[in-house]
């Protein structure tokens, strides 16, 4: 079977620069109005805010909740700048088609923030305030993903990849610009969680044995470009999606990234998360079911704890019984221990 990668955009192009050139025009009116600008977008930076119905998405009902960026307030100055600057190169990308990374927009302002992170939440809240996902605004997270196995694609300079060729697996790219015209014949996709369970599935020929397969890893928390082909893989081919992750808290977490999304994309989760997969595990109870030896685990510290208390107030842990019942599993285990 073979498809044409279906255009991520959402918004049209014209219609992003609209809507960028509408806050540059408020701003501007605001300070010949004298009275001080202001940035706005629907805030997502707590559990509380959002709503889950198989995905964690914006509550549409609370319009009401939102985060300001004021020009006047020493705690948000630097903020509000920032947020014009990245508005401005948007526009610039938009208009002459390029594309550049959140790391290239870090090197350029080296000096204004120390974290990488810190760019990073200030360009997903660029896309949150647009309502445009961050991939249609021509800015890229680095990719990191590898894909093995029966699944075939070409990109945008019209190179060709087959990933059952590769020993190794062959990067996702960050933009589904390259990575069209896919085809595969598989009946299922394993995602694993660290790329060293990736190389070792690889070496011993997991995708020949269980041929037609397809073999992901996200390298720990995936990202979107990773996201984007599961979602494509799923909604096109709707083949059977299998997780395998550490039988841990933050196994548990990165699994639930790909089947639910996460609080900081909450606004482009429809567009990445994959509902439909199905935990394969490990499961905590597995350890035990399988006769793991105690020397092959590494014990819960407090951090773990504190993760899993994290997990269980989360949305789709109230709402998943299976999930809820395995971080239950790692509060009994602590104990026992």
């Amino acid at each position: 079977m073979a498809f044409q990668h279906p255009a991520s955009t959402v918004v049209s192009r014209d219609e992003i620069l609209k809507r960028i050139e509408a806050v540059c025009l408020s701003v501007v009116k605001s300070i010949c109005q004298g009275t001080l600008p202001e940035l706005s977008f629907s805030r997502h930076s707590a559990w509380n805010e959002l709503k889950f119905d198989s995905i964690v998405s914006l509550n549409p009902n609370s319009p009401q909740i939102l985060t300001k960026v004021r020009s006047d307030r020493k705690s948000s100055r630097k903020k509000f700048a920032t947020m014009m600057r990245i508005l401005q190169l948007i526009y610039r990308l938009i208009q002459e088609n390029r594309f550049c990374t959140k790391r290239d927009i870090f090197y350029q302002y080296p000096d204004l923030y120390k974290y990488q992170s810190s760019i990073d939440r200030i360009v997903n809240d660029v896309a949150c305030m647009l309502k445009v996902p961050r991939w249609d605004l021509h800015i890229l997270a680095t990719s990191k993903g590898l894909v093995g196995g029966d699944i075939q694609f070409t990109n945008e300079e019209g190179s060709y990849f087959d990933c059952s060729c590769s020993t190794a697996g062959i990067q996702i790219p960050a933009h589904s610009k390259d990575m069209q015209n896919i085809s595969t014949s598989a009946k299922f996709v394993l995602v694993v969680e660290k790329d060293a369970t990736f190389q070792k599935l690889m070496g011993e020929q997991f995708c020949q044995k269980m041929k037609p397969a397809i073999l992901i890893t996200g390298k720990g928390f995936p990202d979107n470009g990773t996201l984007l082909l599961l979602r494509q893989l799923w909604t096109i081919y709707h083949l059977p999606i299998f997780v395998l992750v550490d039988a841990d808290p933050h196994g548990i977490e990165i699994m639930a990234v790909y089947k639910f999304g996460s609080m900081n994309l909450a606004y482009e989760n429809q567009h990445l998360a994959t509902p439909a997969i199905h935990w394969l595990g490990i499961l905590p109870e597995d350890i035990y079911r399988l006769h793991i030896p105690q020397t092959a685990l590494i014990p819960l510290d407090s951090k773990d704890v504190q993760k899993c208390q994290v997990l269980k107030a989360r949305p789709y842990c109230r709402k998943e019984e299976v999930i809820t019942t395995q971080v239950s599993f790692f509060f009994i285990r602590v104990r026992l221990i």
